[in-house]
């Protein structure tokens, strides 16, 4: 094989890594919006049925049955990545804003190599930690734009550093089901990853309908809402997943993971575009910075 043959799937990695990166960047301010008319577990809910039912009619084939453990890891898979994580970080934005989150579930990655070391013994490399360092000076320049007044929601950062806590035990969970399901589409584990999202979000759904007392149909329909529902479910959700559960299975975990260091910059930037906020010399060098943490992570 030739060292160009040998490089495009990485190079393919890459792309679908960072692409990922530019629509979750966007999704925090989306569900921000949303949360003035739904309850948090009711988007998540939607979001994920909108998601599984995409990924259904893309291809309706079923997952291997690989055994119990293989089946219980695929539950824990949809517990932390299609539940818990993003329940907590649906509800922090109810006290934190959306600044805060970004800034504090991007620091997911060094999370996962502290879990995977002390869990699976896997190696950390110097240079993982020093992209860390850079990365992180990166987010703290475009979050705070030179504003360090920023007041910090002490429930609500909890909640996003849960978040990324969380995110980190489903991104080594996930490793180990590409293990056990090596040569499975990972169309196919996505849409079970969501089927059990689905099933451990649904009664904190009927919950949050129950003890509201009401649930508005009329404002799906909506067409802000409309967009933002089917952005979040189809694009940021079921393409996402997708895209991301195949660029760790391409990339590995550690290399796939240091990408959520640039979550805050696309976060901004979208803001940027969409909402007409200033391009600042704070958001171009916390860019550069990001970036170069980014890279130097990869060796």
């Amino acid at each position: 094989m030739t060292q160009k043959a040998k490089s495009s799937p990485l190079i393919l990695g890459h792309i679908l890594a960072l692409g990922t990166m530019i629509v979750w960047g966007a999704t925090f301010s989306s569900t921000k919006a949303l949360l003035a008319d739904f309850l948090a577990s009711k988007i998540l809910l939607f979001r994920f049925c909108i998601a599984f039912l995409l990924l259904l009619f893309l291809r309706p084939q079923t997952l291997v049955f690989r055994g119990l453990r293989a089946e219980g890891l695929l539950m824990l898979a949809g517990l932390s990545g299609g539940c818990l994580y993003f329940l907590l970080e649906n509800v922090a934005l109810y006290f934190t804003s959306a600044s805060n989150a970004c800034v504090l579930v991007a620091i997911n990655p060094i999370f996962t190599g502290i879990l995977g070391f002390f869990l699976f013994k896997k190696p950390i490399k110097w240079t993982f930690l020093l992209g860390f360092v850079i990365a992180s000076v990166g987010i703290v320049f475009v979050v705070f734009r030179g504003d360090f007044s920023l007041t910090l929601s002490p429930l609500g950062d909890l909640l996003c550093l849960l978040a990324g806590l969380v995110w980190s035990f489903y991104t080594l969970i996930l490793d180990k089901v590409f293990e056990l399901f090596k040569g499975q589409s990972p169309l196919l584990i996505t849409r079970k990853v969501f089927f059990y999202g689905i099933l451990f979000t649904l009664p904190f759904a009927l919950f949050g309908i129950f003890a509201r007392g009401d649930f508005p149909l009329h404002r799906f329909v909506e067409i802000p809402n409309l967009l933002n529902l089917l952005f979040l479910g189809l694009v940021a959700s079921a393409l996402c997943y997708l895209s991301w559960n195949a660029s760790m299975k391409i990339l590995g975990i550690y290399r796939a993971s240091a990408y959520i260091y640039s979550v805050p910059l696309f976060g901004i930037l979208s803001a940027v575009l969409a909402l007409g906020e200033p391009l600042d010399r704070f958001i171009v060098i916390g860019g550069i910075l990001i970036v170069l943490g980014l890279l130097l992570s990869q060796k």
